[in-house]
């Protein structure tokens, strides 16, 4: 009885309740500390499988809290949060584990790479961000709206115009929360963590792994594809040893290349698996059509296409006679090519062809994934506010998977997904990886305290706790052999010295012969936007990592300067890879379209070479210089006195994507004009917000003070140049995806 009232003491003092709250304090004293955020129905059900995860994680060194409660909304779980990080020792993460609320995110798709979508049309559920960055990035200030009537877990909040307008976390995050609604999601959780508890026991390094591009990924520049791998070489140097392996699998490969990768994916020996394709919730888009190299399969391929288009048109209920009758005339195809379009066996045929090309959330439950780790660069796969989403089913299906990375809404191509990867090598936690990713949409989906084991000898997991503001040890470790050591050297000195490490930055970038660490010191440099930062893309824009040249192209489109013209020329004329020639355009229809034309026009007819130059003049002409007529038709429509207030919006939305710095002006013309009605003052302001790089953005902050001041302006005007301010002010959430 005695040994019986001891017990009970004990499990008594380990659990501690604020009013609802249960709080199960750590079994262990270790140097950092962790937290389990569970509702408690999921506790219940999977009590013993939570249990062993806290003491599993506590054995690898992190003291670990469960916190417990029947949650109403995120406000209540934050709070929790914010008390945990003030704790000694403080929690570096958290996973939130079962059903706890989804933060649905308004005005804040800066903080976002791709999803740019009207807020005020369609549903709340559609237009607004899930993100758990309002659980991992605590300085970030919300206003809560409501919760979604129908989808219960979703609340939406509204991003304060007074709050930062970047995202720095706090912590690390994970969620684990299987696409699964009815009570066997308990099941699934139990099985999961128990799988979880058996790999921590391991000691797993990184020996294999595959990278992935999809049809239409970056342009299907083999370049980029290439230079890629590059990269991953200096993050993963083992991974070229002898008996391990780095595959690198590209679309273009194999028409077959669906049923490869759900076999390899079932390899056990595979660590991680890296994909760069496009997506949706339920599914990854894998392959086009096959090519043939045949006069008939071309043919097959060509009806196949009008079959589709016919289908389209008569789901659109469009004339089926006419399209045929427009086909035949504009490609010169018989009538014939048409024929069975609606008989069933081809519908069906089609059909199956279709699905055959991509990975479907079916085709994932029948196999048992084996990568510890997936990244899932694609727009969607991570959509956990759905019913059912892909990487939710990869992780905890029925293989071997821990953690995976995917994005919530969707998301740009020109990411730089393998940033710091090379961390994983080192036994960093996946957590404490993903921590150093500061977008709206990427979320970790698992485990956030997995790590592999430690095969690159340095202790990084200590020095990022131990070190950080040590600026002697990290200007040290910027010496380091390791590409990967001085990539987060870099990144910890900037963290720490901001400015102030500007001159080093340019060293870096000038010296330094690894991709990755010169990527590093462009971006901060970029965060920086100084003349230091201008005068450099002028050498980055011919550097020899593809990734560099691409990303340089962007940024100088967006600050805007004339003396770019030549260097973009030069990139659009000559560079070997589609998506640096499609980023040069891009930038050189935003600094001056006309100028632009003449300089490329200039540099084909002074470098012999070009072949057919009147070709090269008319694709000059067609992707250059009409962007001057579509500029002054966007500004003239602007200015009709005859379009609706709804027409002028949608106009207006045009320059959040295209930024022309020759519209600056008239965007804030309609910005201070009170006699322009308010939400097209709202649109026009938060427009300016997407110049932040801009170097005539110290004029959008002087309209966005005076607007802010301006006593008579409408409280939402007022708000909309106060948040734009801000984001100019604080500067890009992530130069590399601006």
């Amino acid at each position: 009885m005695k040994f019986i009232r001891v017990l009970l003491f004990s499990v008594f003092c380990t659990i501690i309740a604020y009013g609802q709250v249960q709080i199960k304090e750590p079994g262990k004293k270790n140097p950092s500390a962790f937290a389990i955020i569970v509702d408690k129905t999921t506790y219940d059900k999977c009590t013993a499988a939570i249990d062993a995860y806290k003491n599993a994680v506590e054995e690898d060194g992190l003291s670990t809290y469960i916190v417990i409660n029947n949650w109403k909304n995120p406000d209540e779980i934050k709070a929790e949060i914010v008390k945990l990080t003030k704790k000694n020792p403080p929690i570096e993460g958290v996973v939130l584990v079962g059903d706890i609320p989804i933060p649905m995110i308004r005005n804040a798709q800066h903080m976002t790479t791709a999803f740019k979508i009207d807020q005020s049309r369609g549903s709340m559920f559609k237009n607004s961000a899930p993100s758990d960055r309002f659980y991992d990035a605590l300085d970030l200030r919300f206003k809560f709206i409501k919760q979604d009537s129908v989808h219960k877990l979703s609340f939406y909040y509204n991003l304060l115009p007074e709050s930062p307008q970047k995202i720095i976390k706090t912590i690390y995050s994970g969620r684990i929360k299987p696409p699964v609604e009815d009570e066997t999601k308990y099941e699934v959780i139990t099985n999961y963590l128990n799988r979880v508890v058996l790999a921590k026991k391991e000691q797993r390094a990184i020996d294999n792994a595959f990278v992935f591009t999809g049809h239409g990924y970056n342009s299907e520049a083999l370049t980029a594809w290439g230079d890629e791998t590059l990269a991953l070489r200096e993050q993963f140097p083992d991974l070229y040893k002898p008996g391990n392996r780095l595959k690198k699998l590209n679309h273009t490969m194999d028409n077959e290349m669906k049923n490869i990768l759900l076999t390899e994916l079932q390899d056990p020996k595979l660590d991680i698996a890296i994909f760069h394709a496009h997506g949706a919730e339920d599914l990854q888009y894998i392959n086009n059509y096959p090519e043939y190299r045949n006069p008939q399969g071309n043919i097959e391929q060509v009806k196949l296409y009008l079959r589709s288009k016919l289908r389209t048109a008569q789901r659109r209920k469009k004339s089926v006679d006419t399209t045929i009758a427009m086909y035949v005339k504009d490609l010169d195809v018989p009538k014939s090519w048409f024929e069975g379009t609606f008989s069933d066996s081809l519908v069906a045929a089609d059909s199956l062809l279709d699905y055959s090309l991509d990975i479907h959330i079916e085709d994932v439950r029948k196999i048992a994934p084996q990568p510890a780790l997936m990244v899932f660069d694609e727009c969607f796969n991570g959509s956990v506010h759905q019913d059912d989403y892909i990487a939710g089913e990869y992780v905890f299906g029925k293989g071997k998977t821990i953690a995976g990375v995917a994005n919530t809404t969707n998301a740009l191509q020109d990411q730089w997904i393998d940033e710091l990867v090379g961390l994983l090598n080192y036994g960093v936690r996946i957590g404490q990886w993903h921590k150093f990713n500061s977008l709206l949409e990427s979320h970790l989906f698992g485990d956030p305290t997995y790590h592999f084991a430690n095969t690159g000898g340095l202790n990084l997991t200590e020095f990022i706790r131990e070190k950080k503001n040590d600026e002697g040890f990290w200007r040290d470790l910027l010496k380091n052999e390791s590409p990967v050591a001085r990539s987060l050297a870099t990144c910890m000195l900037f963290n720490k010295l901001g400015a102030d490490f500007e001159k080093d930055l340019v060293n870096i970038y000038k010296t330094d012969n690894s991709f990755n660490v010169r990527m590093h010191a462009l971006k901060y440099l970029a965060s920086l936007q100084t003349p230091a930062f201008h005068e450099i893309l002028k050498e980055s824009i011919s550097d020899p990592y593809e990734f560099i040249r691409r990303i340089s192209a962007g940024w100088m489109g967006l600050v805007g300067k004339q003396e770019y013209i030549p260097y973009l020329a030069e990139r659009l004329v000559t560079d070997e890879s589609e998506r640096v020639s499609f980023n040069a355009k891009s930038a050189l229809s935003f600094i001056d379209p006309e100028e632009s034309y003449n300089e490329c026009i200039k540099y084909v007819n002074t470098h012999p070479g070009f072949g057919d130059k009147d070709k090269k003049e008319k694709f000059f002409h067609n992707q250059i210089l009409r962007s001057k007529n579509s500029l002054k038709e966007e500004i003239d429509s602007l200015n009709s006195p005859t379009l609706s207030l709804k027409g002028k919006i949608n106009e207006m939305r045009y320059f959040r994507n295209y930024t022309y710095i020759s519209a600056i002006p008239e965007i804030i013309k309609f910005a201070e004009d009170s006699k322009t009605a308010p939400e097209l003052r709202v649109t026009a302001i938060e427009a300016l917000g997407w110049y932040s790089f801009s170097y005539k953005k110290d004029m959008i902050k002087e309209a966005c003070e005076k607007i802010e001041k301006d006593n008579s302006a409408p409280q939402a005007v007022k708000d909309e140049a106060l948040r734009t301010f801000n984001r100019l002010k604080d500067g890009e959430n992530n130069p590399i995806t601006h």
